[in-house]
Formats: C-alpha cells, sequence, structure tokens
C-alpha cells in the first residue's frame, strides 16, 4: 500500500522546480508586461502631445491671419520643414473633405488623410506607402482640429520608428522571456535537486535502519542551517537507537544471566525431591527463597521503569531532609555496627527542605548506604553529608574503590563489577537510585580513588 501511494507522488524536487519556474517566470512576464506598457504610453503621450502642439499652434496662426489661407500657407511650409517633411503631413479641408492647403510630398498619405477627415474620430492611424519607390510602409498618427471658419485641419506624424521600436523591444522582451524561462528551470532543478538531496539520503539511511543496520550516519553537507539542523538530528537519533538498543541487548544478557541462577537453583532442588535426596519442607522453602528473589527482581526492574518515565504519580510533601537523614543512619547503623564500620554524618543545622515522596526518598537513600555498607570492609568508615542551596547528597565509604573503567556503567541495570559478582545483590540498586533522582530533576555522580574511598553524588538543582 505505501509503495502504491509513493509511486502517485511527485518528487521533491519536481515541485519545488516547477514552483520556483513558475513562480519566476510569471514575476518576469509580470515586469517585462510593465516595462513594455510604459514604453508605449511613453511614445503615445509623446506623440500625441507633439501633435496637439502643432495642430495648437498652426490653428492659432490661421485664426490670427483672419482665416485667410494664403496668409498662412507660408507659415504651414515653413512648419513642415522645421520638422522634416517625411516625419509631419499637414493637410487643410472643407467641411466636405475638399481639399483647401496641402503640405506633404506623399500622396498616399495625403489621400488616406483625406478620407479620415469624414470617416474617422479625432485621432486615428493609417498605414501608406513612404512615397520614395521602395514600397515601404509607413505608419502616421493623425489628429483633426475643426476651426472656427468651418475648416478641418489635419496634421499627421510620422510614426513608424516609434512603432519600429515598440515591437522591437516586444520581441526582446519574449526572447528574453523565454531564455529566462529555461534558464530557470535548469536553475530551479538544480536547486530543487540539491536541496532534496539530504532528504533523499536521509530516507536511505532510515531504510538501512529499518533493515537493522544501525550504524549508518547522514554525512554533513554544505547546506542551510536547517538542513544541518535536520542532519545533526537525524544522526543524533539513530544514534541514540543504536545506544538504546545496545543497551537493551546488555540488559537482556544480563537479564538472563540473573534469572539463570535462580532458575538453575529451582531446578537443582526439584530433581533432589525427585531423586528422593531432599524432603519437601527443603523443596518449599527453597522455593519460596528463589521466588522472592525472582519477584524482587521483577518488582525494582517495574519501579524502575515506571519512574523513569512516569508512569506512576506519587503525591509528594514538604520534607526537612536533617531529621530524614537522622532516622536512615539510625536504621542503618545496627547493620553498620555488625561489620564493624564507622557511620558518621554530616548534617547542616538549619533544615533543608524538598518536596518529594518519602517512600522515594527511603528507596533511593537506602540503597547508597547499603551499597556502602556492603562494599566496605571491616575497621572501614561510611560518612553521609548534606548541604543546601543547592541541595547536595554525598554518600562515601572506604574500601577497594571502582576501576576508572567502570564508572560509567555502575548506573546501568544488571551491572555488576567483576569484583562484585559473588555478593548478594542484582545490580539494580543504583539504577534506581538514579531513576529516582531525575524523576526530581536531580544528577547524580560517581568518584572513586582505588584502595582508598568511593563517593555517590546526588544533586537538586
Amino acid at each position: 500500500m505505501r509503495s502504491t501511494e509513493s509511486a502517485r507522488l511527485k518528487p521533491m524536487w519536481l515541485r519545488i522546480a516547477l514552483g520556483y519556474w513558475l513562480s519566476f517566470g510569471a514575476i518576469f512576464i509580470v515586469s517585462a508586461t510593465f516595462v513594455l506598457i510604459a514604453i508605449l504610453r511613453h511614445h503615445v503621450l509623446a506623440y500625441h502631445e507633439n501633435l496637439k502642439l502643432i495642430s495648437d499652434d498652426l490653428a492659432a496662426e490661421y485664426g490670427e491671419a483672419g482665416y485667410d489661407v494664403k496668409k498662412t500657407a507660408k507659415h504651414f511650409r515653413e512648419t513642415v520643414e522645421h520638422h522634416g517633411r517625411g516625419k509631419v503631413f499637414l493637410l487643410l479641408t472643407d467641411s466636405k473633405g475638399g481639399v483647401v492647403l496641402v503640405e506633404s510630398t506623399n500622396p498616399d498619405v495625403v489621400e488616406k488623410m483625406r478620407q479620415g477627415v469624414l470617416s474617422s474620430g479625432r485621432t486615428y492611424r493609417i498605414a501608406a506607402t513612404s512615397g520614395s519607390g521602395g514600397g515601404d510602409s509607413i505608419a502616421v498618427r493623425v489628429r483633426k482640429t475643426v476651426l472656427p471658419d468651418g475648416n478641418i485641419l489635419s496634421v499627421g506624424d510620422n510614426v513608424t520608428n516609434d512603432e519600429r521600436h515598440a515591437r522591437w523591444v516586444l520581441a526582446v522582451l519574449l526572447a528574453t522571456s523565454v531564455l529566462i524561462l529555461v534558464v530557470g528551470g535548469i536553475v530551479g532543478v538544480m536547486l530543487a535537486r540539491r536541496f532534496a538531496a539530504p532528504l533523499g539520503l536521509m530516507a536511505k539511511a532510515a531504510r538501512c535502519i529499518e533493515r537493522g543496520d544501525y550504524s549508518v550516519r547522514i554525512p554533513d553537507t554544505p547546506e542551510s542551517f536547517e538542513i544541518a539542523e535536520l542532519e545533526g538530528a537525524f544522526n543524533t537519533m539513530a544514534g541514540e537507537i543504536e545506544k538504546t538498543l545496545t543497551e537493551l541487548r546488555t540488559l537482556t544478557e544480563n537479564m538472563a544471566h540473573d534469572l539463570r541462577t535462580p532458575l538453575t537453583r529451582l531446578k537443582a532442588a526439584a530433581e533432589l525431591h525427585a531423586m528422593g535426596v531432599d524432603t519437601v519442607g527443603n523443596l518449599a522453602e527453597n522455593v519460596m527463597e528463589e521466588t522472592d528473589a525472582l519477584l524482587a527482581m521483577v518488582n525494582m526492574m517495574l519501579e524502575i521503569s515506571q519512574t523513569e518515565y512516569g508512569a506512576t504519580r506519587v503525591p509528594t510533601e514538604e520534607l526537612d531532609l536533617v531529621p530524614f537523614f537522622g532516622e536512615m543512619l539510625e536504621l542503618y547503623s545496627a547493620l553498620a555496627d555488625d561489620r564493624g564500620i564507622t557511620l558518621s554524618a554530616q548534617l547542616p543545622t538549619g533544615p533543608v527542605l524538598f518536596r518529594g515522596h518519602k517512600g522515594r526518598l527511603q528507596q533511593m537513600v537506602g540503597n547508597l548506604l547499603d551499597n556502602a555498607v556492603k562494599f566496605t570492609p571491616g575497621g572501614g568508615h561510611v560518612v553521609v553529608r548534606l548541604t543546601a542551596a543547592p541541595i547536595v547528597i554525598e554518600v562515601e565509604n572506604s574500601g577497594p574503590g571502582i576501576k576508572a573503567k567502570d564508572i560509567p556503567h555502575v548506573f546501568k541495570r544488571f551491572w555488576r563489577a567483576d569484583s562484585s559478582r559473588s555478593l548478594q545483590g542484582n545490580g539494580l540498586g543504583l539504577a534506581l537510585v538514579k531513576a529516582i533522582a531525575e524523576s526530581y530533576g536531580g544528577s547524580v555522580s560517581c568518584t572513586s580513588v582505588p584502595n582508598h574511598m568511593t563517593t555517590f553524588r546526588i544533586v537538586f538543582k
């Protein structure tokens, strides 16, 4: 189903390139259209203004001459010669289109201007031959002015060059548009594929992880900040997955090792009973002892998991840690005395208030004290320290200490150093200490000097 849906989807780079191409092309075409309109408007305004100036000047001169054609003929001729006979054309007709005065050497233009006197509006365009014998076509814009005496003055302006320039600009803009669209499409595809390339690498890496290769990582690429962030997050996620699975594998192996011992004992007791060597009472006692150990291990694992993920919410209260530690020391003093260990405390004189669950704190501190007493040889000492602002708990014991290579592993589930595997325990106590401390926003650490002392520290910020 997923492969079918993927087949219907367009590649991301194609969608980006298409969007880039369409957006870029639309922006350029709109801009080019505005440029063309501005050029055409400039030309239109220019020759309309020119026609108006010539028409107004001639009409004024004609009026000052008392509407006498002979008196104004010279001025008409000088006007045409000033602008150029191939540029400006003058025609004076009566109201019926009869020619009164002509200033032009192009009969085709004059004839079409005369035809337009009665049939066209105030301004109009005509196309005529150039009159030079080459048969070239010219474009003329004509403006008509009705004079007070009833005659009609028509002034023509040769706009062939203006229209030719406008067509040239249009051709250049069209060619540029095509070139821009082609280049824009190529650049868009290149940029889109480059942008989408890291995503393709991530998809490939994700498929490798799906197949079970958790060591795969995405190489750093010199892309944008966001892509670098995404690559870093992906690599971090892959690293965490690999780390979690490695820890899970180790946890499973350690758990199997610790479960094998009580199960082997149960099987041995059952075999002895089957052989008639043991009694029913001894069998029942062995079964109860081993199942209690198994149940305690399972319960502690469950409690660690629930604490780490906040699955179980426990009520909290404001506690004074000074009397709390006094109670814990009193509880473990008998055990310490039996082993010949000195148990002491360095506590503040004033109250140290902490909001938490008393039972959870007893588990946390109790596991630290139990470990300290268990690993301290006779004649040694255990010191408990408590400070405020920030709240820091330290449990220090003298003894063989912990090797530097083992310190990073002491808070892992089921982990035990080689020297402690012969002692009672399942390697879950310190994992529970870490889970409880972190559930209250604290951090745990361990320092050790071999053959001298070991210190476990919990800091609550």
